[in-house]
């Protein structure tokens, strides 16, 4: 391969590009999967699935490294090294003896520096993060052998090109106080998760075409990405997402789901369990609470709330509106936003451990032995604020046996069901939005609120975060009651003891999440294990087709309806015009399937589509798509060789 040496101060540096980057797939791909007869054949085009392709990568960069090609002096620098997350980049070199590297991004102002450190080795595999867009950045390495001294030292710079407009200038207006958090990452509602620094530029971003949904951090420090190039047809009609990625924010894709149910916002995770809010029945919405087995895909446990609560307030679709759930220690803390309730259950039993409401929600019902009493304290003639009115967001801060305290976001409002308030206890406020601290007595069955701060009102997607001292929240309101064309959400910092308010940002888009970015560098170190066994779940199989087709037209099939056809393992992807196409037909010589689309609600805007070849048997398939009463035929076929 071509090596291309850009002379810089104290050394040099080579750069590749993403041709060479798919040079080196191409290369290696046969090495690390070795070449068996697959199942599926056909002159489509063909896509790698994306763990295979990391896989491969990390592969070609170790083989380089075992050429010893490149030292501290002369590095081989790989810009967007899996294709996925080009703010980030990685590094390639060998030294003589076990040393680390620290980096260090050099941010507009000294407070937005991003920093890493690798692990002592001789093969260098520096991951960088944090990268501005549209312009050279500067990064700072230092060489550091065993005794903590550094030896060598230079500075380099890595250009990157700039990112898409709709995220670029996320932010606009942030103030110059000192922040206690770093970074932040934002689950932006257009589908386009970032990290911002605290002078509120983007520090990275993610190239893959994802959904609202965007980002869910795991606890093992990846996240599962809602991957919106592969859609299915929900049982209302709608394009529903079907395929997920667990990932790392280098872009390294581990494993991947392919889901016939929808994930809701409200998720959390333990261990090789992915707990996530979906609906009971087709009847209602985010009222049933799913585990998730990440290592198979499969469904183990399911929770319906309503069987846990009643069925008292089950009188519409999203009687319940689960905002948030967080696993701890075998409970699941559940934010009933429509139900006024915050309800903490014991997963094994299926059963309370206590709810904190206003006293009327749960008044004569089976679960009011549950509610806690309150014994917060109130200035005699105040007005007493319920304590929960439309929560949004609820997290456990501390545990210390029965003694417990949460922090609790509370939107402040009541919901009105065919004009009538369904849920008693709340209080509607226009002019602000709760932020409060609880403290929780399980012995005694009482609460108490210690601390409450009013913040801007906010209608939806806010959550708390607390520092690891408790001393400072991170107060994140993703869609603002009053909204102008340059703020439609804000993060805001507060004292936790006194209410303060602390560093801000107005951000110009709505987002649905936000935690803290601080990627496990020293994960990224180490190149990814050859694994086969990538791909988990399973898509509803194919109708079996035995009419006749409709008329054959003599036209090609217009691109305003249908194309992009290609196979992508054994997933027949393609692009399609919601609610134009009725049938797409696989007409073999001994067999016939067909995929129904025409209940599909109309879209303007064409979306991709995943249809599972899992279940066809052994055949050769011509590919029939119809619209306007005629069937086109595609010019390629999908042959099953066994």
């Amino acid at each position: 391969m071509k090596k291309l040496f850009v002379e810089v101060k104290n050394g040099g540096k080579m750069t590749y590009s993403v041709s060479d980057l798919n040079k080196l797939d191409r290369m290696y791909e046969t090495e690390v999967f070795e070449r068996k007869e697959k199942r599926v054949m056909s002159p489509f085009k063909k896509e790698m699935q994306k763990s295979f392709q990391a896989q491969v990568r990390d592969y070609a960069f170790e083989k380089i490294l075992d050429r010893h090609l490149y030292t501290f002096k002369y590095l081989l620098v790989i810009p967007n090294p899996y294709g996925l997350a080009k703010q980030t980049a990685l590094i390639l070199f060998n030294s003589s003896k076990e040393c680390k590297v620290v980096y260090r991004v050099i941010g507009d102002t000294p407070d937005c520096d991003f920093t890493g450190e690798t692990e002592y080795t001789t093969r260098h595999r520096v991951p960088i993060l944090g990268l501005y867009g549209g312009r050279n950045n500067k990064i700072d390495l230092s060489l550091v052998d065993k005794n903590g001294e550094t030896i060598k030292h230079r500075v380099i710079q890595i250009y990157v090109s700039p990112i898409q407009e709709n995220i670029r200038n996320m932010v606009s207006e942030t103030d110059t106080k000192m922040s206690q958090f770093g970074f932040i990452m934002l689950n932006t509602a257009i589908g386009s998760p970032v990290a911002i620094d605290r002078n509120g530029d983007v520090r990275y971003s993610i190239q893959i075409k994802t959904g609202k949904l965007g980002m869910i951090p795991l606890a093992n420090g990846h996240f599962l990405l809602v991957d919106k190039t592969a859609n299915r047809i929900d049982k209302y009609g709608r394009v529903t997402p079907c395929r997920y990625h667990e990932m790392d924010y280098m872009g390294r894709v581990y494993r991947t789901y392919l889901l016939e149910y929808r994930i809701g916002r409200a998720i959390t995770q333990h261990g090789d369990s992915l707990f996530f809010v979906t609906a009971s029945d087709d009847g209602h919405l985010s009222d049933r609470i799913a585990e998730l087995n990440l290592k198979t895909g499969e469904l183990i446990k399911y929770c319906d709330i309503h069987s846990i609560v009643g069925d008292k307030y089950r009188v519409y679709d999203n009687w319940i509106d689960t905002s948030n759930i967080e696993y701890n220690d075998g409970r699941i803390l559940i934010t009933a936003k429509r139900l006024n309730s915050i309800i903490s259950i014991d997963w094994k039993e299926l059963k309370p451990d206590w709810i904190i409401a206003p006293p009327k929600v749960w008044q004569d019902s089976d679960v009011s032995k549950y509610v806690l009493k309150d014994k917060s304290e109130h200035r005699e003639g105040e007005a007493v604020i319920p304590v929960c009115s439309f929560p949004e967001y609820t997290s456990l801060m501390e545990d210390n046996g029965d003694k417990k305290k949460i922090v609790l976001f509370d939107i402040r409002n009541v919901v009105k069901y065919d004009g009538k308030v369904i849920v008693p206890g709340g209080k509607r406020s226009t002019k602000n939005s709760m932020v409060k601290i609880i403290d929780i007595d399980e012995k005694d069955m009482s609460y108490r609120v210690s601390e409450q701060t009013e913040v801007l009102s906010s209608l939806r997607f806010s959550r708390v975060i607390h520092s690891e001292d408790e001393k400072y929240l991170l107060v994140a309101q993703g869609y603002l009651r009053e909204q102008t064309d340059d703020v439609h959400s804000i993060i805001q910092e507060i004292d936790a003891g006194t209410g303060e308010k602390l560093h801000g940002s107005k951000i110009r888009k709505v987002f649905s999440s936000a935690w803290i970015f601080a990627p496990d560098i020293k994960e990224f170190c180490v190149s990814m294990e050859k694994n086969d066994n990538v791909i988990f779940g399973k898509l509803n199989p194919l109708e079996k087709f035995a009419g006749e087709l409709p008329v054959l037209s003599k036209e090609k099939t217009d691109g305003y309806y249908f194309g992009n056809g290609r196979i992508c393992d054994e997933l027949f992807l393609c692009n399609m015009r919601p609610g134009t196409v009725d049938r797409i037909y696989f007409i073999g010589e001994h067999n016939a399937y067909v995929k129904d689309m025409e209940n599909v609600a109309f879209k303007n805007k064409k979306e991709s589509f995943a249809i599972p070849l899992k279940e066809f048997v052994k055949d050769e398939y011509h590919v029939y798509v119809e619209y306007n009463d005629e069937v086109h035929k595609l010019k390629n076929e999908i042959r099953i060789v066994k």
